[in-house]
């Protein structure tokens, strides 16, 4: 069984996954400006799941950074030989009904998250993605794409109160357990958490009385795992969705 290389490039990270017909037997994340690992990685994802480099035909890409992209494609071509390369937004399109009102300025994560969320989930649908921005992102009882929300992400906020205040201390993310801070850095990282929990939860109430009690709320990105604490209007967190849903748009 040949398998598929599926890629997502994000401005922090990039997420790569192999899949074997309809599953994803392995994933790695490569911080995106290592340019020099990624052939590395890559090779060492596909060894991982008993595969040989020439077993891989097929990458999907979908990509919100274009240095890196050329970066990788040309890396692709160099090491990878004959496999085939589809990139999302050039090469084919998320099959989704895209109502953004410049349609070219969303960035095609987005369009492939709403699409995996439509089809594994059912609609209408709220994706909230934790990345290095945090994107919600809207579809419609009909499937629709209507558009969504960018917030600064969670590390970038917590990092940006360190760098821009003077007497904050550098502070790792890790869970807060109460709403009340006792100390300077529980202070900062419960103002984070609880924060966010509470503006997810805000937010989703405001969807829902658009789109339906019905509407389904689902999490990916990297820090979905931890906000599911916070936010309870969460119902389901899928942090592989991205892959998933360029594995979906592949054989659309």
């Amino acid at each position: 069984m040949m398998s598929l290389l599926a890629i997502d490039i994000g401005n922090t990270n990039i997420t790569a996954g192999i899949f074997k017909g309809a599953k994803l037997f392995g994933k790695t994340k490569i911080p995106t400006n290592s340019y020099s690992s990624y052939i590395r990685r890559f090779k060492a994802l596909i060894k991982e799941t008993g595969l040989e480099v020439n077993m891989v035909d097929e990458a999907i890409v979908s990509s919100v950074v274009p240095l890196a992209l050329a970066r990788l494609m040309a890396e692709l071509r160099r090491h990878f030989g004959a496999i085939r390369i589809k990139i999302v937004g050039r090469d084919l399109k998320a099959p989704i009904r895209n109502m953004y009102k410049v349609k070219r300025e969303v960035g095609q994560d987005r369009l492939v998250n709403a699409y995996a969320a439509k089809i594994l989930y059912g609609t209408p649908a709220v994706v909230i993605d934790f990345g290095t921005a945090i994107t919600f992102d809207v579809i419609s009882k009909r499937g629709d794409y209507l558009g969504g929300l960018i917030l600064p992400g969670i590390e970038l906020s917590l990092s940006g109160l360190y760098r821009n205040m003077a007497l904050l201390p550098k502070v790792e993310l890790e869970s807060a357990s109460s709403i009340i801070g006792k100390d300077t850095v529980n202070s900062m990282r419960g103002g984070i958490l609880f924060g966010f929990g509470a503006m997810c939860d805000g937010l989703v109430t405001q969807y829902k009385r658009i789109l339906g009690r019905s509407a389904k709320v689902i999490a990916t990105g990297g820090n979905s795992k931890l906000m599911k604490k916070y936010a309870k209007s969460i119902q389901r967190v899928d942090e592989d969705l991205t892959l998933k849903g360029l594995h979906l748009i592949s054989k659309v």
